[in-house]
């Protein structure tokens, strides 16, 4: 499979990419739907437009998978989770973003004491998060977590530590491979060829 680089515009961080681009929702009932698609990591919505109106997937359950600039996405719970790489071990990733409002963060139902914009429902309510362009006194912080799923059952890692504790048995192995190719947790890159690498028989 064909993976994408993630191509990020500072004039949008609120979003994964940085075009609304073709892409296409397939329904658990087989029908599928063309639109024009971006993934909004603050709020964690698969946005679309519609009438120059920027919205979000709904109805969640009832969506199988969604195809995005050569990229496999997931429901998950109420969010979308990137299916990174497909093999005996699969890779899922989480892309996600924190608001802070002038210095302050800002998450739900929680106020920030300096902020003009008071909560994150506040400013996903006033569309704000899903302009293309944010207000002057909003910045956002990326955040990427890995799963790693096998035989169902799936597991949590954002750094190396966490990563080797899974694979306790591959450990010593893993280690050395991650000393020898620089394996950065904060890479995205590094993470896919690290998996892959375990699907290649470790």
């Amino acid at each position: 499979m064909v993976k994408a680089q993630i191509s990020v515009s500072e004039k949008i961080p609120q979003y994964l990419f940085n075009r609304f681009a073709e892409g296409i929702v397939v329904k658990k009932s087989g029908d599928t739907v063309a639109s024009l698609l971006n993934y909004n990591i603050v709020t964690e919505e698969m946005i679309f437009i519609e009438n120059n109106r920027y919205l979000a997937l709904g109805n969640l359950q009832s969506i199988d998978t969604v195809y995005l600039n050569n990229m496999i996405f997931l429901p998950a719970e109420n969010a979308f989770y990137e299916l990174a790489v497909i093999g005996r071990i699969k890779l899922l990733v989480q892309f996600s973003g924190t608001v802070r409002v002038e210095g302050e963060d800002v998450g739900y139902g929680i106020t920030s004491k300096t902020s003009r914009v008071t909560s994150l429902s506040t400013l996903t309510n006033s569309g704000a998060l899903y302009n293309m362009d944010l207000p002057e006194n909003l910045e956002v912080s990326r955040k990427i977590t890995y799963y790693v799923e096998v035989d169902g059952d799936r597991k949590r890692f954002i750094n190396k530590k966490a990563f080797l504790r899974i694979f306790k048995d591959s450990k010593k192995e893993l280690d050395r491979y991650i000393k020898e190719q620089g394996t950065d947790f904060d890479n995205y890159n590094d993470v896919v060829s690290l998996i892959r690498y375990i699907n290649s028989g470790v």
